[in-house]
């Protein structure tokens, strides 16, 4: 009997753990402290300050920082749009609606293709519209109050948790970077080890190496808002990270296994010492190498960099940084935008044919629910998390604002109440299965619940606000299934950016940022990865060692003397992989033209060059790497 009491107890859901108690509690604190701000400061919803702080916690200090200052600017923005809506559609309904729309499907659009706080900014600045906005459609002469008031509440709600979480949060990405990074770059030492060896590497090894190194870059995006070691080091750790990630993505293949060097580099994967030392025994095996190809010293040389750069966080001076650049999904921005505006388009025709006086509340939880839903992998499973939640949420709401709260009078007592009701929600969000879930029952309670000055309990009035919760979910599941996301679209789309990138190199990449080219081809590739269906992608590597080649090229053709019959031939070369850019097969044949006029002419070092690109461009042709 007592072992299954123990099972029971075990599996049942808590209010927190002993990891996660200092989380809840700092987060109790900051809602409880903007709600009694925001009844001090007699706002119309007190209760909008707590929710700010809901939509805001996180158990990472950075992450509360730093997204709270990008909500701020985002809110800012906002508001100032609304105020533009305001004073041109104020009497006209259907253009107001359709400013909504469009401008929620441009902020929409905008956080998917923005990365870190950035996206946090476009999030806030959308859906503060129809926050806004919303109550401004049914009463327009009160529609300034209704700006005030919410921008008011979400400086309160930022302002609370950034001092709370100053305050008590403890900084903790610092002391988890250095790990994660002392991993990541043992992994790519054993990788080089295995392949220096002779030995293939698992796809999926790499494929977990690469995906692991995207989380690093990450985790930095936290860490800038809490240490300003790493925001002093950002530019320097995220170059490292772009090195390491060329690493873990390059085929390399050897002729014969070069013992030495992969023995070598097993030992400095298991000894672990300090980011300068490893950096400068890796380049004393590259310069070991001596004639070897230039192909078998480009890892070396960028895991030498990635580990000099990673050296800044030992107090050292930071490397020189590289460009590096990111990957833009223009497509699935356009799509996230489109189903915004066909979600408010839809809520309008709603509100408008129904006379429903829940339009307002349709519009709130439309614009948060767009945002949550736009970036998730699984829309489908996201909205079945919220949905969830929300009922949740309603019922929580309806027996805390009916059963519980008319029996209480003064805020201590209702801080207490509330706090039993939020710290379920708060410590779900620590579960990454449950966040979405846990973020809509939060919001979805404290929004019901919420009272202004004067409690009034009026249960028709509260049913019919809660319906428009579910409602609104329905409307966002029908936008995603007018307009559904196709993982096998954007599998093929990142192919076509890859293949049309790789034309671009080889139509101007003279005049390139090589190292900013192949960072965002990485980014390409990393991303495929991550989708169903977009593992073994060897044309993308292919694709990476062509940049590497053509750079060489490039450099040896600028050090020869202008008008000599060489360098004339080379630059030919050059001006015949620009006009068949995107025909590879042609181009080999090209390549390989140019690398026997080379050979002829006595130029062996730079005809060897044009030979490999010729060689990796016929590769590159029979995987299919044709631009469409």
């Amino acid at each position: 009997m007592a072992g299954y009491v123990g099972r029971l107890w075990a599996v049942l859901p808590r209010p927190w753990t002993q990891a996660t108690w200092g989380y809840v509690a700092r987060s109790v604190m900051a809602a409880t402290l903007a709600l009694w701000l925001g009844f001090q400061l007699h706002l119309d919803s007190p209760f909008s300050a707590a929710s700010t702080v809901l939509l805001l916690i996180h158990p990472l200090q950075g992450a509360v920082i730093g997204k709270g200052f990008m909500r701020v600017v985002g809110t800012a923005l906002g508001l100032l749009v609304a105020v533009i809506l305001l004073g041109l559609f104020a009497q006209k309904m259907l253009l107001f609606i359709l400013g909504i729309g469009v401008w929620l499907g441009l902020c929409v659009a905008g956080m998917t293709l923005l990365r870190h706080y950035h996206a946090t900014a476009a999030v806030v600045a959308g859906y503060t519209v129809c926050l806004a906005l919303g109550p401004a459609i049914v009463a327009p002469q009160q529609g300034f109050d209704h700006l005030v008031t919410r921008g008011t509440a979400v400086v309160l709600g930022v302002l609370s948790l950034s001092l709370v979480a100053s305050l008590f949060g403890r900084k903790t990405v610092e002391r988890r970077l250095s790990p994660m990074l002392k991993d990541v770059s043992s992994r790519a030492l054993r990788l080089l080890a295995s392949q220096f060896k002779g030995e293939g590497v698992a796809a999926a090894e790499r494929r977990q190496l690469a995906l692991d190194i995207a989380k690093v870059d990450d985790l930095l995006g936290i860490g800038r808002g809490e240490s300003v070691l790493i925001r002093s080091r950002f530019a320097a750790l995220q170059a490292g990270l772009a090195y390491l990630q060329a690493v873990a993505l390059q085929h390399l293949s050897v002729g014969q296994p070069v013992v030495g060097v992969s023995e070598a580099l097993q030992q400095l994967a298991e000894t672990r010492g300090d980011f300068s030392t490893v950096a400068a025994q890796v380049r004393a095996l590259q310069d070991g190498l001596g004639g070897e190809s230039d192909r078998l010293s480009d890892p070396l040389t960028d895991l030498s960099n990635a580990l000099q750069n990673f050296a800044c966080v030992e107090h050292e001076t930071p490397a020189p940084a590289r460009a590096v650049g990111f990957h833009r999904h223009y497509g699935d921005a356009l799509l996230n935008g489109l189903r915004a505006l066909v979600a408010t388009l839809a809520t309008a025709a709603v509100w408008y044919f129904t006379a429903w006086d829940q339009g307002p509340t349709l519009l709130a939880v439309l614009g948060p629910s767009c945002t949550l839903l736009a970036t998730s992998p699984a829309p489908t499973q996201g909205l079945a998390g919220l949905f969830r939640g929300t009922i949740y949420g309603i019922v929580a709401a309806a027996a805390c604002k009916f059963l519980l709260l008319p029996h209480i009078s003064g805020f201590a007592l209702l801080a207490v109440v509330l706090i039993a009701f939020w710290v379920w929600g708060m410590q779900a969000t620590t579960q990454p299965r449950h966040a979405l879930q846990a973020i809509a029952y939060l919001i979805a309670f404290n929004t019901l619940v919420g009272t202004g000055g004067t409690a009034q309990y009026d249960f028709t009035d509260f049913a019919n606000q809660a319906l428009a919760w579910p409602v609104a979910l329905a409307i966002c599941m029908l936008a995603f299934q007018i307009l559904p996301r196709n993982p096998a679209a954007q599998v093929r789309a990142l192919r076509r950016a890859l293949h049309t990138s790789t034309g671009r190199l080889l139509r101007g990449g003279a005049r390139m940022d090589l190292l900013k080219w192949q960072a965002r081809q990485q980014h390409r590739m990393v991303s495929l990865q991550a989708l169903p269906g977009g593992e073994g992608e060897a044309v993308g590597a292919l694709s990476l060692q062509l940049s590497r080649s053509l750079g060489r090229v490039y450099a040896r053709t600028r050090e020869l003397a202008p008008g000599t019959p060489v360098a004339r031939c080379a630059q030919r070369g050059i001006r015949r992989l620009s006009r068949h850019a995107f025909e590879p097969g042609i181009n080999a044949v090209q390549a390989r033209c140019t690398a026997q006029g080379l050979r002829l002419l006595g130029a062996g070092e730079l005809a060897r060059c044009y030979q490999e690109v010729a060689q990796l461009l016929g590769a590159y042709a029979a995987s299919g790497g044709q631009s469409s």
